[in-house]
């Protein structure tokens, strides 16, 4: 086998355990497209808002946007806990809890990030892009067995 078959099938081996995520099974939401937008371009960023998730709140209960804008959420772990940073509907809020209940009882939540999400250990930022589309009920959370339940959550208002 030569060395472009070998790197052909690593990368080809990689791209699989990383769509498929821990346990051979995919953990994608399915949300690049969802009702209140979809992932964002970098180029296309018309404002950043910065969220700090401390044990157990947010440094904000309102984030207020327009159809349209897309968004570079700038989000740091200032606390001692693991945290997510999710932007959804309450619908798809529970079922992300859910989901992360599960992936708590097999041996935690390691590739979480998707395109709506991120994963954040203690001390740890990281950005999600999102542009927005109106919705007409669209929160973000923290969705760690136990946060969203404790208030780590906040609405999304549209202005107009």
């Amino acid at each position: 086998m030569t060395l472009k078959h070998v790197l052909a099938a690593t990368l080809l081996a990689t791209a699989t355990a990383v769509t498929a995520g821990p346990g051979g099974e995919g953990h994608s939401h399915g949300h690049a497209e969802m009702a209140g937008g979809r992932p964002g371009n970098a180029d296309a960023v018309d404002r950043t808002i910065h969220i700090d998730a401390a044990d157990i709140e947010f440094n904000r209960q309102k984030i207020e946007v327009d159809a349209g804008e897309t968004i570079r959420f700038v989000v740091t772990n200032t606390g001692q806990l693991d945290h997510d940073f999710t932007l959804g509907t309450p619908a798809m809020q529970r079922a992300h809890q859910e989901e992360m209940r599960k992936m708590m009882a097999e041996g935690g939540m390691q590739g979480h990030d998707d395109p709506n999400a991120v994963m954040l250990e203690p001390g740890e930022t990281k950005e999600l892009i999102w542009r927005f589309a109106e919705a007409d009920e669209l929160e973000f959370a923290c969705n760690v067995p136990g946060h969203y339940e404790a208030g780590m959550r906040g609405e999304v208002v549209f202005d107009g």
